[in-house]
């Protein structure tokens, strides 16, 4: 019966040490897998605690005498205040960014914050904020636009200047970019001009492309006329010389008949109504109108 009631106080004294490590007082403190736990002793740090459950336990505190201080252990959001920057050719944009942090030694982000997360904050946006900058300011608006290598290493850099300050930087990212509203318009109409420049070069370009192919079909619509004339002559010699050989073939055959032929064909053209000719009666001209001519033939 002893021995059951022994096991009972031990078991309600196990319970209420457990149940005072939960709220950090007793001489038992135990660490959760999402946080870190200091020990202090008179203010001054004497554990250190970063793993979870058994490992992460401590026996030796003093109740009353040693104080917890728990830090979060899981990554944190900053949404870091955008800030108006110079980039490269003059220009000025305004830039907002985010920066996912996380404590890595609850001693040094202690020694380095007394007054906590706050103050870590501004630390981590001014420090963060300068590599920005800095990053940022060599780049063009293309460059930028395009997310240029250069960002991609300002977590790394940015660790290596908070390592001291138990603080390690995970993700530094860029998600917003835009003008200021003094120089918005401005930019707007250089943007414009710029579009100006090049449908005016675009426009001079087709007009003296089409200036070219004008004077090239002119061209060859002059050599394809000249040509065609040129055949035409060619053609209008051979008709020519192929009617003389013919006109000389049917000569041969009835000169007398072909003098007629032409005779009637002249007085045709030349023999109107009202027609006076002046020569005299033996001309050649009348020779087939003279009735004697005419019945000797």
């Amino acid at each position: 019966m002893r021995f059951v009631s022994l096991l009972v106080v031990l078991g309600a004294v196990v319970v209420g040490l457990l149940w005072a490590a939960q709220i950090d007082r007793g001489p038992l403190v135990i660490n959760r897998a999402d946080e870190y736990r200091l020990v202090l002793r008179l203010g001054k740090p004497i554990a250190e605690l970063t793993e979870a459950g058994l490992a992460g336990m401590y026996w030796p505190r003093i109740p009353f005498l040693d104080e917890v201080q728990v830090f979060d252990k899981k990554i944190q959001y900053l949404n870091a205040a955008a800030a108006e920057i110079e980039i490269a050719g003059n220009e000025r944009l305004i830039v907002d960014y985010y920066v996912l942090w996380q404590i890595e030694s609850p001693l040094d982000f202690r020694r380095s914050f007394p007054k906590g997360a706050s103050e870590a904050k501004k630390r981590i946006q001014r420090t963060v904020g300068s590599l920005v900058g800095n990053a940022v300011g060599t780049l063009t608006m293309s460059e930028l636009l395009a997310r240029a290598e250069a960002l991609e290493t300002l977590d790394e850099r940015a660790t290596e200047e908070l390592a001291s300050n138990g603080v390690r930087v995970i993700d530094v990212r860029i998600n917003r970019t835009e003008l200021p509203l003094r120089t918005e318009n401005s930019t707007f109409e250089q943007m414009r001009e710029q579009r100006r420049a090049i449908s005016r070069q675009k426009r001079a370009t087709g007009e003296r492309e089409a200036r070219e192919i004008r004077a090239k079909a002119e061209r060859e619509a002059r050599e394809l006329v000249a040509q065609a004339r040129a055949d035409s002559e060619v053609l209008r010699g051979e008709g020519d010389a192929e009617a003389a050989r013919i006109y000389a073939e049917a000569y041969s055959k009835d000169p007398d008949f072909y003098a007629f032929v032409r005779s009637l064909e002249a007085y045709r053209k030349t023999l109107g109504e009202g027609t006076t000719i002046v020569a005299p009666p033996d001309h050649e001209f009348f020779k087939y109108l003279d009735p004697k001519s005419a019945t000797s033939n």
